[in-house]
């Protein structure tokens, strides 16, 4: 079964992998109404898709601040990309290409 796995750095700048295994078909329909359209200011836009980000997890410690604090803003686009390709089936960059 393919899971969503994000690293989040905490206060301490210790990185901590969290993992979710079961992610309703529901949560990819969700994700579906984030878009510019529907939040036009890039901070609205952000702000709705780390709340979405959050609530995909169910471990508590995975919140809309942990993300903010803990992603650098240099690698979001990145953490975003990769989350949502995830979401989607996407394949795990972190994965060893199979051997052909």
């Amino acid at each position: 079964m393919a899971k969503i796995k994000i690293k989040l750095r905490d206060k301490k700048g210790q990185t901590h992998s969290y993992e979710q295994s079961w992610i309703p078909t529901r949560k990819l329909i969700e994700s579906f109404d984030i878009n510019t359209e529907n939040y036009p200011t890039l901070k609205e836009y952000y702000e709705k898709t780390i709340d979405f980000v959050a609530s995909v997890f169910d471990d508590k410690r995975v919140t809309s601040d942990t993300i903010l604090d803990g992603v650098s803003a240099q690698e979001f686009d990145d953490f975003m990309a990769d989350f949502f390709d995830q979401l989607a089936g996407g394949t795990d960059p972190n994965l060893e290409p199979e051997n052909e």
